[in-house]
């Protein structure tokens, strides 16, 4: 295992932090796709549009030749709301990273550093309206390089955000996971998170039937 070091972000970071994003999203379309099979309205639509087109035109081959294009439908389907969300990201917050987290003392960005190269990243904001009239900071963008996840590189970016909030005085910090995103749920739930409700995040993510687990974590006071 090599040695990593949390830091906070650099401006020579920038590329690096960009594509581990990037591909950090992208990674969960497979599991989205799958999900999109398993929804009952997709499932009829798999069955039912060959079955339409062979009664309809008696043609066994091209009811066969719509299977593949239905499911590259849903393939771009699923695939729509992370690249809509990437698109998004690099537009706003993420095109001056250090403007956005590292300008006014409220936010932070980190990044996990091994043999040199950047390999994970997390970052946190306040939030806008928090709970209870609590004082809440968001965690956002917390994603490790494939080839370095098991190591204990997320736990430890998630305890910078933590450690972060507790200098900043803040009273708790939320976060957003994705349903069947299960070994980002086992972390931050061993790191002390706790569920607080399911909901769509938007309504792209309703339109595609993704919903979202939401985290809370209270801070203790120094």
């Amino acid at each position: 295992m090599a040695p990593y070091q949390i830091r906070i972000y650099q401006d020579q970071d920038r590329e690096a932090v960009i594509d581990i994003f990037t591909k950090g999203i992208l990674y969960h379309v497979p599991s989205a796709f799958f999900h999109q099979l398993k929804q009952p309205r997709n499932f009829l639509l798999l069955l039912g549009g060959p079955g339409a087109l062979f009664l309809g035109y008696g043609s066994v081959l091209l009811a066969l030749l719509a299977l593949p294009v239905l499911l590259a439908f849903l393939w771009l389907f699923a695939r729509f709301p992370f690249k809509n969300y990437v698109d998004h990201a690099l537009d706003t917050d993420m095109r001056d990273i250090g403007k956005s987290y590292l300008s006014d003392g409220r936010s932070c960005f980190w990044v996990a550093e091994s043999e040199g190269q950047v390999v994970g990243t997390v970052c946190t904001c306040p939030v806008q309206k928090g709970t209870r009239g609590q004082k809440c900071l968001e965690l956002l963008h917390l994603s490790v390089k494939s080839e370095h996840r098991g190591q204990g590189i997320a736990k430890s970016l998630i305890q910078a955000v933590l450690r972060f909030a507790q200098d900043q005085r803040y009273d708790a910090v939320l976060l957003n996971v994705l349903i069947f995103n299960f070994p980002a749920q086992r972390v931050y739930e061993q790191m002390g998170f706790w569920k607080t409700h399911k909901a769509f995040e938007s309504l792209k993510w309703r339109i595609v039937a993704i919903p979202f687990l939401y985290y809370e974590y209270l801070v203790p006071s120094s």
